[in-house]
């Protein structure tokens, strides 16, 4: 297929790169909870799941999927961030953030309380049964009915939740506060320094275009911006992250677009673009070296496919085929565009370059006299 045509964005558009240890700790602690969940997640996320204190890691797995699984209630509230300023210098500013959200469903969709949180994501990450309508609900009935499509889940337990949200709030700020205090605050200053750094390289980028700047920092080329999240937004907010592997995140509040993107090679402490390239064609090699995603590939060697098709040509659960898209489309193997409610995926074309340059590798080796066989 070909590659969908770069949306303009409105004349009104600002881009704008933030410095935010604080948003940079909340993605950390949302990869951190998705270890188990999906593939690719790779550094300190996973050397944090050995080093936590089994009550903090168990209270950190609760919170980011309740109440019905990934990114749960947590990872709503770091999406929410972006339309927050007041949360994002320090760890006193997040706390009193979180600790004065109010109780209920809260005065507006970009404000919401900790009802209204809680009906966010239950609503903006998951998709309705067929049939299944919602709408005109209060929202503690339609959070009750959706938790009642979802057999895997204590409804009874949930809907408690909902009921105590006070309890809920000072939880959610008593997981930030120990994990600053017992993993983030003693490697603060040399991550705000990396960060710092990438923001000031892109000081000169405030009239880019969105959609190229998203797929460029996330290295895939493509975007969120390109045919899912769409273009239309005041503003364009960029923040670097240091542990999200071969994964970029992006949120929308209201009139804002939100994008946690790789922090580069260059700004990472030991890093080099050297050895970044080697690590993104390792993540390739990682891609294919499951049954399942190689066949995945040669299904889409001669046509894009939507997520169902390929479910059912595979076999595969739904889920695991999910997984495998997201991890193949993370590490720029496969693209993604949406179309009607529909993902459709494709082979992504700049790949076989890729693959070309590994080639190149064992050149060398070939055109200096390799002895032939049998001498």
């Amino acid at each position: 297929m070909p590659r969908l045509s770069q949306p303009i964005a409105p004349a009104s558009t600002r881009v704008e790169f933030i410095v935010s240890p604080m948003l940079d700790m909340m993605n950390l602690m949302y990869f951190t909870s998705l270890v188990p969940q999906i593939e690719g997640v790779e550094g300190w996320p996973v050397r944090l799941r050995d080093e936590m204190s089994p009550d903090l890691l168990a209270e950190l797995d609760a919170l980011y999927t309740y109440p019905a699984g990934d990114p749960g209630f947590g990872g709503t509230l770091g999406d929410f961030l972006f339309a927050h300023p007041e949360a994002w210098p320090n760890i006193d500013a997040l706390t009193a953030y979180i600790r004065g959200l109010p109780d209920g469903v809260g005065p507006s969709d970009t404000s919401p309380g900790i009802e209204g949180l809680i009906y966010q994501t239950t609503f903006r990450f998951l998709e309705e049964p067929e049939g299944a309508s919602f709408a005109g609900l209060a929202h503690r009935a339609a959070v009750e009915a959706r938790m009642r499509g979802l057999d895997d889940r204590d409804e009874s337990a949930i809907m408690a939740i909902y009921d105590r949200p006070g309890e809920l709030r000072e939880r959610m700020a008593a997981l930030v506060e120990r994990f600053y205090r017992e993993h983030y605050a003693p490697v603060l200053q040399e991550r705000r320094r990396a960060l710092e750094a990438s923001v000031a390289s892109h000081r000169n980028e405030s009239g880019a275009d969105p959609s190229e700047l998203a797929g460029r920092l996330s290295g895939r080329g493509a975007s969120c911006l390109e045919g899912q999240c769409g273009m239309d937004h005041e503003r364009f907010i960029f923040t670097p992250s240091m542990d999200m592997g071969p994964y970029s995140s992006c949120a929308i509040v209201g009139a804002i677009h939100g994008t946690i993107y790789p922090l580069e090679p260059e700004f990472r402490p030991g890093g080099s673009v050297e050895g970044e390239a080697q690590v993104r064609q390792a993540r390739l090699f990682k891609a294919l070296s499951d049954e399942g995603r190689l066949g995945i590939v040669r299904l889409l060697r001669g046509r894009e496919m939507y997520a169902n098709e390929i479910v059912e040509a595979t076999g595969l659960h739904q889920s695991v085929v999910s997984r495998h898209l997201s991890f193949m489309k993370a590490v720029g193997l496969v693209t993604a565009r949406k179309q009607n409610n529909m993902k459709f995926y494709s082979i992504n074309p700049g790949v076989r370059d890729e693959f070309g340059k590994m080639l190149d590798l064992f050149v060398p080796a070939l055109s200096e006299g390799t002895p032939s066989r049998g001498r």
